[in-house]
């Protein structure tokens, strides 16, 4: 009898795990209340578990929760992590919280990456269901169809001479020999179709360009249907060279991950438009992507999210990984989440060749010494682990206090310690040894310095000891101390550096002198709140200087500002005739129409402020598009953001001057007349080239 009921129980037991329903969240969109202009959104669980012990983790994009209504609290700890937990005393049954906090910009943004996690259990994942408040697409800019040449493409061909006498150069042969003419501008080419072809070019850079446009003229001239030719390529003499020397685009990869196979894929599209910078944003608060030797904590735990470890006091370890951020991961061993992943040595290498042999430089960048969170973890880890701290980056008696613009209180480098110049030391040798193995130019090391949150280093003994050392009692001094130190190292290598705008602001004189012989390049991208200034400041103090406006070239904002389209808004919005209409030469009327597609006022922009002199004009060496990771999860999303939307900057860094540059109606019909051949362009030519790729874009 004893041995039955032990039988019943196991089989009832089986029974009803086999037939217990998962839990799964439903997440409701609240109205935006006029008078506070904040909502209040509702989450809902349903089928928890039951009793108090577990807790519902999940991201969501920095916003102050308050729950109003519901048996459970909602927490902020860090980034974009946070966590539902239960009240103990809460009733069986359906968990609904509502809560108040910002008004949902976009869908995007909507909490995501839900798990639940019983004390002492594997997280496992929650199904989400999300209910939004009505939505439509948005009608973009109008713009009519103009009528194409062969000859039209990305970026336009400075030059077309046809010859209506000459024959037909109906086929272009896949290898055309080169001939190199001196005395010609970098990159210049000149090819002749007259029956044949004949390419002329200045330098390599100017023969792979000529290559460029012949592959142009071939797809221009097939017809997609048969792939034989369509259209004959008319006798004609084309000249062409870019303005500006740099043309470039930033891939973040460190708040999410870009395979090797896809980085690779995009390296080929970014040559199709003569691109040839790419800057590999490598470093940051939510991970390290590259393999350095010597320090194989870098990536072995700093490229690697998990769930944290919740400790009783209610704080979070992170013992073999990162906390989730942006996108959730349960564990390390996830290889499909863009939450994980790093390049080898061997990758790298790899990468470094394929993109030199299409002309394309890649620029690495770490920032410090704020935004540098996944180092300083990856650190500690280190020092945890070995016992080594040669390369500590933190400071376990420092009790500054922070919060940096992500939401970070621990995400910046102690200045003031040896250790932290250590670790640079280590960080310069292995990306020099990985262009040395690869044989192709370490441009420069990009080292950001940009956002170090109000507040880092004021709690640090070592850095009032510094201080006291130097008879300083100004704590931004140590800025000027740490970038000195960065030059030592820079320097020492035969290094150049580069940096976002920050990198040059609030130092000494002598250290700005130093600073800026031995800068290749900084990016300045904020031209809002009167920092459009800075640029040609820079310029015309000789530094050279990357636009990189938020502007016209943050290719992480929103097409428009449709709740169903992705991207961030927090600077405006960025389409392609936003793209196409900037002005390297003039950033004051770089917006010809403002985000509600109202026309700009041109006549007085840039009034009292500084103008670009005659001997700045040099320093403004190129243009750079921005694609940060906070909203991409999947290679699809890289190509969606940057495809088409980043033809108008490749224009640009092209053909820095167009013929309505000095223009103060924004719709002017130059300026009409050339959008209208440029977005044509895209739309003929370049669809069809995207679709042929497989690639995801978006379309008008």
């Amino acid at each position: 009898m004893r041995k039955k009921s032990f039988f019943c129980l196991f089989l009832a037991t089986l029974l009803g795990a086999a037939c217990s329903t998962p839990s799964r969240v439903v997440w409701t969109e609240g109205t935006t209340d006029p008078g506070s202009g904040k909502a209040v959104h509702a989450l809902t669980l349903v089928n928890p578990p039951a009793g108090g012990d577990w807790t519902l983790w999940f991201s969501q994009f920095r916003t102050p929760v308050q729950v109003l209504e519901g048996d459970g609290t909602i927490e902020h700890l860090g980034g974009t992590l946070y966590r539902l937990a239960p009240r103990k005393d809460r009733e069986k049954g359906d968990m609904v919280l509502r809560y108040e906090a910002r008004p949902l910009a976009n869908q995007c943004r909507a909490p995501e990456g839900f798990y639940l996690q019983r004390k002492g259990k594997k997280p496992v994942p929650v199904e989400a269901e999300y209910v939004f408040l009505p939505a439509e697409p948005m009608a973009g800019f109008a713009w009519s169809r103009a009528d194409l040449s062969v000859f039209d493409m990305v970026p336009r061909l400075k030059k077309v001479v046809v010859d209506p006498a000459g024959p037909a150069a109906t086929v272009i042969p896949d290898d055309v020999p080169v001939s190199y003419v001196e005395g010609q501008r970098p990159g210049w080419y000149r090819i002749t179709l007259n029956g044949e072809v004949k390419v002329e070019a200045a330098d390599s850079d100017g023969a792979y360009y000529a290559s460029v446009t012949l592959d142009n003229l071939r797809r221009a001239s097939t017809s997609s249907a048969t792939g034989s030719p369509a259209t004959a390529v008319p006798s004609a003499v084309v000249e062409d060279w870019p303005d500006l020397p740099y043309r470039g685009i930033m891939l973040d990869i460190s708040r999410n991950f870009t395979k090797k196979d896809n980085l690779l894929k995009l390296i080929d599209l970014l040559a199709h438009y003569k691109v040839n910078r790419l800057h590999l944003h490598m470093g940051d608060d939510e991970g390290w992507r590259v393999e350095i030797d010597g320090l194989p904590e870098l990536t072995s735990y700093g490229a690697f999210r998990g769930i944290p470890v919740l400790k009783e006091d209610g704080t979070i370890e992170e013992p073999d990984a990162l906390m989730p951020t942006y996108c959730m991961t349960p564990d390390r061993n996830d290889t499909e989440t863009t939450g994980n992943g790093y390049y080898s040595h061997a990758d790298f290498v790899d990468i470094l060749r394929y993109a030199d042999a299409r002309h394309i430089r890649v620029i690495p960048e770490f920032d410090t010494p704020g935004h540098s969170r996944a180092a300083v973890k990856a650190m500690e880890y280190r020092a945890r682990t070995t016992g080594d701290t040669t390369c500590l980056l933190s400071e376990p008696e420092d009790t500054s206090r922070y919060v940096s613009v992500q939401d970070y209180t621990d995400n910046a480098i102690n200045v003031a310690l040896p250790s932290t110049y250590a670790f640079i030391g280590k960080v310069f040798d292995g990306l020099i040894a990985l262009y040395a193995e690869a044989g192709v130019p370490l441009e420069a090391i990009h080292v950001g310095g940009d956002e170090v949150p109000e507040g880092a280093w004021e709690g640090s003994p070592a850095c009032r000891k510094l201080l006291e050392a130097n008879g300083k009692t100004d704590i931004g001094w140590l800025k000027d101390y740490y970038i000195n130190r960065v030059l030592d190292i820079a320097e020492a290598r035969g290094v150049k550096l580069a940096g976002w705008q920050e990198v040059g602001q609030h130092l000494e004189p002598a250290t700005f002198d130093r600073l800026r012989k031995n800068l290749s390049f900084t990016n300045l991208w904020a031209v809002s709140r009167g920092r459009d200034q800075l640029a040609y400041t820079y310029a015309n103090e000789g530094v050279p200087v990357v636009l990189s406006n938020s502007s016209n070239a943050y290719f992480d904002f929103a097409y428009n500002p449709s709740k169903t389209e992705r991207g961030h808004n927090w600077g405006g919005y960025v389409d392609e005739r936003r793209s196409f209409s900037f002005l390297p030469y003039d950033i004051y009327r770089s917006v010809r129409w403002d985000d509600k597609g109202r026309p700009a006022k041109l006549e007085k922009a840039g009034e009292g402020k500084p103008v670009l002199s005659a001997e700045g004009k040099p320093f403004i060496i190129g243009v750079q598009g921005q694609l940060w990771a906070e909203t991409l999860r999947n290679f699809d999303h890289v190509t969606y953001y940057l495809f088409p939307k980043a033809l108008g900057l490749f224009e640009r860094g092209w053909n820095a001057s167009p013929a309505w540059a000095e223009t103060t109606r924004p719709d002017d019909p130059a300026f009409v007349e050339d959008f209208n051949r440029f977005f044509t362009t895209v739309v003929e030519r370049e669809y069809p080239y995207y679709d042929s790729l497989g690639i995801s874009y978006h379309r008008h």
